[in-house]
């Protein structure tokens, strides 16, 4: 099994001479310094042709709760007018995890997400505004309801704008 992952890992980068890596944070926490919470999104990305795969890795504190959360997940997204930089994805595996004093008995969650946006390309970096629905499905409707008491900035419906790196 290990040998299959290994595998992957080396063709994957090498199956395309229009692949590569990117790192970016959300501007959009900057609202942290003017709301209750403090909210951390960054993510790591590696694509190739039209094909996108990303690591989200978010973390939210309350300052007037005693609660923070912090999920990760995968997500792919697709380019289907590559050369134009629209593209549509969805969350694969979404999962949270919440921690404090109020925190909520269930502590674990898996929820999803679905996203488009428009990516500016320039050389070495990138712009990215983004609009993701949360819980498409309503599977976490009142713990994402509790945690968009403590965390203003969990909403069903967020606009973002990514900004990052891009390593050929």
């Amino acid at each position: 099994m290990r040998q299959l992952f290994i595998c992957i890992f080396i063709v994957i980068p090498l199956s395309s001479l229009n692949a590569s890596w990117q790192f970016g944070f959300d501007l959009r926490d900057v609202d942290s310094a003017f709301m209750g919470a403090m909210r951390i999104d960054a993510e790591v990305s590696y694509r190739w042709d039209g094909v996108r795969v990303t690591l989200p890795l978010r973390y939210s504190s309350s300052y007037s709760y005693e609660l923070s959360f912090f999920e990760t997940g995968l997500a792919v997204s697709v380019y289907p007018l590559d050369d134009l930089g629209l593209y549509i994805g969805a969350s694969m595996l979404r999962a949270g995890y919440f921690w404090g004093l109020e925190a909520p008995d269930e502590r674990f969650m898996l929820f999803s997400e679905v996203f488009s946006g428009w990516t500016f390309s320039f050389p070495w970096f990138f712009i990215e505004p983004r609009l993701c629905v949360m819980d498409v499905f309503g599977t976490e409707e009142g713990r994402i309801g509790d945690l968009r008491e403590a965390i203003p900035q969990y909403s069903k419906v967020r606009i973002s704008l990514i900004v990052g790196v891009e390593l050929p």
